[in-house]
C-alpha cells in the first residue's frame, strides 16, 4: 500500500510538469506561425543585412523591443504597425519562437533544452 501511495504522489508531482511542457510547445507552434510576417524582413539565421537579426536576442530583451514599438518610444513605421496588432501573448509568444533557435556559436538558452533547427 506504501508503494502505491508514493508511485501516486511520484505521478501527481510530474503532472504539472508535464502540463507546462505542452504549454511551451502550444505557445512555440504558436510564435512559429506569428512569425512568418517577422521572417519576411528579419533573417531566420540571424545575420544583419540592413535589418538587425532578432534569433539572438534573450526573451526579455525581445519582449522589451517589442513594447518599446508597440507604445511608440522607439520609432519604427513598420514595427510601430506590426506591433500594434499585437497582443501579450502573441508578443511572448514570437519571443520563445525566436529565441528558441539558440545562441551565436552553437549554444542554446537554457530553457530550451531541446533546441529549434
Amino acid at each position: 500500500m506504501q508503494r502505491i501511495l508514493i508511485l501516486a504522489l511520484l505521478l501527481a508531482a510530474s503532472a504539472p510538469a508535464a502540463l507546462a511542457d505542452q504549454q511551451r510547445d502550444r505557445q512555440l507552434r504558436y510564435g512559429e506561425h506569428l512569425a512568418q510576417e517577422c521572417v519576411a524582413c528579419h533573417r531566420r539565421d540571424g545575420k544583419d543585412v540592413g535589418i538587425p537579426g532578432i534569433i539572438f536576442m534573450s526573451e526579455d530583451e525581445f519582449i522589451n523591443a517589442m513594447t518599446l514599438y508597440k507604445t511608440g518610444r522607439r520609432a519604427n513605421k513598420v514595427m510601430v504597425s506590426v506591433t500594434g496588432s499585437l497582443d501579450e501573448t502573441q508578443i511572448r509568444a514570437l519571443a520563445m519562437y525566436f529565441t528558441s533557435f539558440g545562441q551565436p556559436g552553437g549554444q542554446r538558452p537554457a530553457s530550451d533544452a531541446e533546441g529549434r533547427k
